[in-house]
């Protein structure tokens, strides 16, 4: 299983934009006939995958699925909010706010936030670590934690690997009960699919946006930026994620050879 699972992580990174990128820089070099057109064409989908309107242009339709929960559509009988982690950093000298990546954090924030409007929800923060490293989930309790929440309405999950794993994990739990589902806009889309398939009743709290518009195009929009090249790699990922949740799915009709 555990082989298996960090082959798809390997196969879904040759996919990614850098990685596309690097494999025709790599052709470039070794074919003898078309080695400029090649390389002229990694430039080029190096500037476009850099391009902050052409991330926005692919990110902005997986954020914009769902929109953000406010106090004045508050579902009050919701007894759960389920906190997706979305990774964490090794480094042991650093405090447990600083060792949840960014995306985590914000997810996080926006659990408590949640939390505090629903004082009779409980949360439950899901993540583990496949590569042997502390849970995800232990870092979020303690910052949880730290923000006032108080112990007894904490659970954690902590071990899942992947979004999948989380759903599986948490369905005896959760039951039919209606719950809060936070995690990034952009994750949402495949989150709500995968959750709502295993038979469970997600409610999306969306959080973590980076699609987000500036109005009119500025000059400096056209000058090559790491985080929108970030921002489309978040797109590639969950595209990729989508597509084989899809072929997960046709897959369970096709008879066994």
């Amino acid at each position: 299983m555990m082989a298996m699972f960090v082959l798809k992580k390997m196969v879904s990174r040759l996919l990614f934009p850098l990685s596309l990128i690097m494999e025709l820089l790599l052709l470039g070099i070794f074919l003898k006939k078309r080695r400029t057109l090649v390389c002229v064409m990694a430039v080029a989908l190096l500037y476009l995958f850099s391009f902050s309107p052409f991330a926005h242009l692919i990110l902005r339709p997986l954020e914009s699925r769902y929109v953000p929960v406010t106090a004045a559509d508050l579902n009050r009988e919701v007894k759960w909010i389920v906190v997706l982690s979305g990774g964490s950093r090794a480094d042991k000298g650093l405090t447990p706010e600083d060792r949840l990546g960014a995306a985590t954090l914000k997810r996080l924030l926006e659990g408590v936030r949640l939390s505090r409007l629903l004082p009779q929800a409980r949360l439950i923060l899901s993540g583990g670590d496949y590569r042997g490293m502390a849970p995800d989930a232990l870092f979020m309790r303690q910052v949880a934690l730290d923000l006032g929440v108080p112990r007894e309405r904490i659970l954690v999950e902590s071990a899942s690997w992947d979004t999948a794993d989380q759903a599986a994990f948490l369905k005896g739990r959760l039951g039919r009960n209606a719950f809060y589902l936070v995690t990034s806009a952009s994750h949402m889309p495949r989150s709500m699919r995968i959750f709502t398939r295993s038979g469970v009743r997600p409610i999306a709290a969306p959080t973590d946006y980076q699609a987000v518009s500036a109005g009119s195009l500025a000059a400096m929009d056209f000058v090559p930026a790491a985080d929108a090249l970030a921002n489309t790699e978040t797109a590639f990922y969950e595209y990729l994620g989508i597509a084989w949740e899809s072929l997960k799915a046709i897959s369970t009709f096709l008879p066994p050879i």
